[in-house]
């Protein structure tokens, strides 16, 4: 019996000190988890029916063009509208003095086009969201309304130009 015991100590003693060794090394993770930062628009063109020298009209699309913006990055974020060029048909051109946009929001921020603006206005701010809209996945829906006013020196042609949407945040 003696003898066993003695066999059992050894035998738990080889096997304890084995075990307790360990090591462990470490490494750095990173990530970045951007943001929302969009924006939508639902056509890539609209136009006016024919206008005469003189007259005014509205676009062709009733509805609008509607402009989606979404932005979770924390900062407030804003909308501008504004044309590459003026209307222009070769050498002829309708200055942007004479073509206008108004609409609504849908959103909290301050939007500026409830009243007809003209396309000129060097500012261009149609819509600047709100605190809470500029930590919000939420998309922000601003529908816009076109109208031109046709000189009456224009010359015929057919005047085209690309209408811009910015968001900046």
């Amino acid at each position: 019996m003696k003898k066993l015991l003695i066999i059992a100590i050894m035998i738990i003693s080889m096997f304890s000190g084995a075990s307790a060794r360990q090591e462990t090394t470490s490494i750095n993770l990173t990530v970045l988890v951007q943001g929302s930062f969009n924006l939508m628009v639902n056509t890539d063109s609209f136009d006016f029916y024919s206008l005469m020298p003189g007259q005014t009209g509205d676009m062709s699309r009733s509805e609008g063009i509607t402009v989606a913006g979404t932005s979770s990055g924390g900062n407030p974020w804003y909308l501008k509208v504004s044309t590459s060029n003026p209307l222009s048909s070769g050498a002829n051109y309708i200055p942007n003095e004479s073509f206008t946009w108004h609409g609504s929001s849908e959103g909290q921020g301050t939007w500026y086009g409830a009243e007809e603006r003209s396309i000129s206005e060097s500012n261009g701010t149609a819509y600047i969201s709100s605190v809470d809209e500029s930590d919000s996945a939420s998309r922000i829906i601003n529908k816009f309304k076109f109208r031109l006013h046709v000189p009456e020196d224009t010359k015929p042609g057919e005047y085209t130009t690309t209408v811009m949407f910015t968001m900046t945040e």
